[in-house]
């Protein structure tokens, strides 16, 4: 028995069947151990790592499957990756949902969502700043200041990441043993 599974590069559509959105949450959903109730998708490379709240759905489910709860829960996992596995007290940004982190609509996410997890995660003492703007975060002076970047959804973050480091990641299941 084995505590890692390395995998190399798969077709969704052959393998995952449609019954799993991604390799994330294959990999948690099989495990029989999880200390997490959803699964937490890292890249992560040396100098800075990603992850996004929503991993593999559409952008338009995106703001339904956001929640304060389950911003708390992801970050609580990086920030125990960072803290017990790597032995680095991690310094977190965290994206807004929204253009310029700004809602011209009845709900903003930013207001309603982002920053109440953020109050709650500074209250559990984990070094988190934001809401950012992902339009104008990814600057050199910004990354450099910080260890993981969250966004809310796959490509908000992702994106920047590889333009900035290609494939220089590893893709990390956190949740699990």
């Amino acid at each position: 028995s084995s505590d890692i599974f390395i995998n190399g590069p798969i077709s969704k559509k052959f393998f995952l069947k449609n019954k799993y959105p991604g390799i994330t949450e294959y990999v948690y959903f099989k495990s029989k151990k999880k200390i997490s109730k959803n699964p937490v998708m890292l890249i992560y490379n040396k100098k800075l790592s990603v992850s996004p709240i929503t991993t593999h759905i559409d952008l338009k489910s995106v703001s339904k499957k956001i929640s304060r709860k389950i911003i708390v829960n992801n970050i609580l996992n990086i920030h125990y990756f960072y803290k017990k596995i790597l032995k680095i007290n991690p310094k977190i940004a965290l994206l807004g949902m929204n253009p310029h982190c700004e809602s011209k609509s009845s709900f903003n996410e930013e207001l309603k969502i982002i920053i109440p997890a953020i109050n709650d995660l500074k209250k559990m003492k984990v070094n988190i700043k934001g809401p950012f703007p992902a339009d104008t975060f990814f600057l050199k002076k910004n990354i450099s200041l910080f260890t993981s970047v969250i966004g809310m959804y796959h490509d908000q973050v992702l994106t920047p990441f590889k333009t900035i480091f290609e494939f220089d990641a590893s893709n990390i299941t956190l949740g699990l043993p």
